[in-house]
């Protein structure tokens, strides 16, 4: 969540400058942004229009202070981007956000909301690609809204929607793991809600016990009850082990493939115990937390190709180990899209929180969308090295160091063999 504060200009300024070679492009394919402003107060709605943040080259920005007003605009040319506030006369954001929804499913929308209107949070689940607190100045949140834009222009190709599909397995509507996807945005999700949903799943309960019960994580190997491994491992931990251990099973891969399906897994767990590591040189530890937990997520699109491509995917792994290339490199060339896209259209189209859906998506080149500090991007990337680097992929070859973006943060090259 980026919020406002006078310390953070210049870093969202200098960050606006590097992200502005991206080339932005709209829903219908042409060089144009178009953001439609909706809040009842004016003076805010105003502001953000006349910031240069938004004034750039090929964006248009429009301002409603009302629903009736926003229909309309809608109505009068096409929107890529909602930023919804409170204050209308005529409805409440979540009715706002709702009907832009309707009107214009494929647009990105964002909650701009105050204190006052935390409790809404809970009831824009699904509604919204990001919330913004406010007060936000219009350089955070042109920030915000460009990290999230180029992460669906590059998840939303045709290319990785089409591998997505050829796994029919991982659609929401048609599995069992509708239910526990429904806890991962649920800020009233209770720890024994999601003990109940996990215990009715035993290959994932099999695996979290046995992840809780390693050394790692200091516990003396005695635990066996999902409601321990809970309180240890934190529920977000838990909640994507989970994930990613019902997708494996739901993709039914062949049995040639199991071995592959399972270093992926393994790989996994040890990126989120090196992003836990991380906890040497950030001193944010709901960050750290946060990192561990997404770690577990961020090669899932791996398991989608193998199901999707087979052995054919299987080779090009191999092709990684012999010509020492990271094997996303080697997946662009093939496929035009990589495992972490997919990934990222998948955990979007599964309504996963967006600071998942951008970190995966971008963890091999966390400097599109990276910020001036440690974020979830950035610690994604380093805790991947670090684990590629210490642990090792038989299968196949992992990923490069972003020395640059290393040496920004204050980190050695060779920080992933310091860990105590």
């Amino acid at each position: 969540m980026i919020t406002h504060g006078g310390e953070l200009e210049a870093a969202i300024q200098k960050n606006l400058r590097g992200m502005g070679g991206i080339n932005l492009m709209s829903s219908a394919g042409k060089k144009l942004v178009s953001v439609l402003v909706v809040d009842g107060d004016r003076h805010f709605c105003n502001t953000v229009r006349a910031d240069a943040s938004f004034n750039q080259p090929g964006w248009v920005v429009r301002i409603a202070s009302n629903r009736e007003e926003m229909v309309r605009a809608i109505g009068d040319a096409r929107v890529d981007i909602f930023i919804v506030g409170g204050g209308l006369s005529d409805c409440g954001p979540i009715e706002a956000l709702q009907k832009s929804k309707e009107l214009s499913p494929n647009s990105l929308r964002f909650l701009a909301y105050s204190e006052a209107e935390k409790d809404l949070l809970s009831k824009t689940v699904g509604l919204t690609h990001r919330r913004v607190e406010k007060p936000v100045s219009p350089t955070a949140l042109n920030l915000a809204v460009r990290q999230v834009l180029v992460t669906h222009l590059r998840i939303r190709k045709p290319e990785v929607a089409a591998i997505v599909r050829d796994t029919k397995e991982l659609h929401v509507n048609t599995q069992p793991m509708q239910e526990l996807l429904k806890t991962a945005d649920d800020p009233e999700c209770e720890l024994e809600d999601l003990a109940r949903i996990v215990m009715q799943h035993p290959t994932a309960v099999a695996t979290i016990l046995q992840v809780v019960n390693t050394a790692f994580y200091g516990t003396t190997g005695d635990v066996d009850t999902i409601e321990e491994a809970l309180q240890i491992l934190g529920m977000d931990f838990v909640r994507n082990l989970a994930i990613t251990e019902l997708a494996k099973k739901q993709l039914r891969l062949s049995p040639s493939l199991h071995e592959l399906a399972n270093s992926i897994l393994q790989h996994s767990i040890e990126a989120s115990q090196y992003g836990l590591r991380m906890r040497q040189y950030v001193k944010n530890l709901r960050l750290v937390q946060q990192i561990s937990s997404i770690a577990l997520l961020h090669d899932l699109g791996k398991l989608v190709l193998l199901a999707a491509k087979g052995n054919d995917y299987a080779d090009l792994m191999g092709q990684s180990v012999d010509s020492n290339t990271p094997s996303w490199k080697l997946e662009r060339e093939a496929y035009k899209c990589d495992h972490a896209a997919i990934g990222g259209f998948l955990f979007a189209m599964w309504g996963l929180p967006e600071v998942i859906v951008r970190a995966v998506t971008w963890h091999h080149q966390p400097e599109k969308v990276g910020e001036m500090d440690y974020c979830a991007t950035s610690l994604l990337h380093f805790a991947n090295y670090a684990a590629h680097s210490n642990q090792g992929v038989s299968c196949y070859c992992g990923d490069r160091l972003n020395e640059v973006l290393a040496e920004k943060l204050g980190l050695s090259p060779d920080f992933a063999y310091d860990f105590e």
